[in-house]
């Protein structure tokens, strides 16, 4: 009688998002954003620096780094040169554990390799967006198979960004959990200066210039993922807006709505659909 290995975390690609390549001058940022997939970043020229959340890295040609959902992150170009990145996004289960890592591209060609992939076998409209396959049948998964081998890859052979951080990014570190230990009050840019112990117009410019958006823009979209949080765990939105500091459900959904594209009802809906 033959013995049985159950085979657990093994990586699913469930729905994929965006497969493109972008290059950029040396003046380039990218305003930062949130949203509910990963997105994982590869490097294939240049160096850029990035945000993820509190943490500032920076990662040069042959390397790369996964987003993971609703993880606020922005790039901002170094050097004098010009850079180019390679990015796939996806959503799906047992993602390696690579977030927040620097991350060593060991062979460079397979990035090029799924790009090339994604661009024969579906229709992307913008250069960005993938909508469909191009052809019926399953020759389309090969792209989804690739990507996850190439996510295991990446995870065998990950590294660490060990590089000091400046003056600039230690404050923009503590801003940012300074905003995370206040995310069920209602604080004004002075109150958030205050906490931090920084003048006003230092505290909107550390932030804005690590993080590509204004400091009052960030904490709501901070709020509106905790409120989430709180909806996919049974929280209703009343509860979920209280938790948060808002006291005005109305302008909850409001802003709920212009961050995450759904208002907090048919959010707790669509999580609750996904449950059953």
């Amino acid at each position: 009688m033959h013995r049985v290995l159950k085979i657990k975390n093994n990586p699913e690609i469930t729905d994929i998002y965006t497969a493109f390549s972008q290059e950029f001058g040396p003046q380039f940022r990218f305003r930062g954003e949130t949203h509910d997939f990963w997105e994982l970043v590869c490097v294939t020229e240049g160096q850029i620096s990035v945000a993820a959340d509190s943490k500032i890295f920076t990662l040069k040609k042959g390397q790369a780094i996964l987003h993971s959902p609703m993880q606020f992150h922005n790039i901002t170009a170094m050097g004098s040169g010009s850079s180019s990145i390679t990015v796939f996004s996806f959503s799906g289960n047992n993602i390696p554990h690579l977030e927040n890592k620097v991350v060593e591209i060991g062979n460079f060609s397979r990035v090029k390799q799924l790009l090339e992939l994604a661009r024969k076998h579906f229709v992307i409209r913008h250069h960005f967006s993938i909508k469909e396959p191009k052809q019926k049948g399953s020759a389309h998964l090969l792209y989804v198979k690739r990507l996850e081998l190439f996510l295991l890859e990446l995870a065998e052979g990950y590294g660490t960004n060990s590089s000091k951080l400046s003056k600039g990014a230690e404050n923009y570190a503590f801003i940012i959990k300074t905003i995370n230990n206040n995310i069920e009050k209602r604080l004004s840019v002075t109150d958030l200066a205050a906490l931090c112990n920084m003048s006003e117009i230092n505290l909107q410019k550390t932030f804005s210039h690590y993080a590509g958006v204004g400091i009052m823009e960030y904490f709501n979209r901070i709020k509106m993922q905790r409120a989430a949080q709180l909806l996919n765990e049974g929280h209703s939105v009343k509860q979920a807006a209280l938790q948060v500091g808002f006291h005005d459900q109305n302008y909850f959904s409001t802003v709920f709505k212009r961050i995450t594209g759904h208002t907090p009802s048919r959010y707790k809906l669509k999580t609750e659909d996904d449950v059953k």
